[in-house]
């Protein structure tokens, strides 16, 4: 069963579903200097709950800085290994990760059902 709630914040489109034990982040718009705080705060209140797995999906994002790289990698310090996984279906996401190299430690995925594969009770 899903259930979400989100938050327009700015430029940037945020709302969360809970897929079992997976929390499904979904970001749209852009997400810059101005933005990333409020992403930061979103995804940490998420991580309050304690998901097993996060998935934070960027397939509508059209602009990722090094802010938002950071607000991932933070999310990513907080969890257990190979639990945040990001969704990207462009350059314009996947670009980001590659080229500093955080794509070894956190997985792209093409879409959200591959993402949660493998999460018991997460229907994925």
């Amino acid at each position: 069963m899903a259930s979400g709630d989100g938050q327009d914040v700015g430029d940037l489109e945020v709302s969360v579903r809970w897929r079992g034990p997976a929390a499904v982040v979904t970001v749209g718009g852009e997400i810059d200097l101005v933005t990333a705080p409020e992403l930061g705060e979103f995804v940490g209140g998420v991580l309050e709950r304690e998901p097993g797995v996060l998935v934070v999906d960027l397939r509508a994002v059209d602009f990722l800085s090094s802010s938002g790289l950071q607000v991932l990698a933070g999310a990513h310090r907080k969890l257990d290994a190979g639990a945040l996984r990001v969704v990207s279906t462009s350059s314009i996401t996947s670009r980001p990760f590659t080229t500093t190299g955080l794509d070894e430690w956190i997985s792209l995925f093409p879409s959200v059902d591959q993402a949660l594969a493998g999460v018991a009770g997460a229907g994925g």
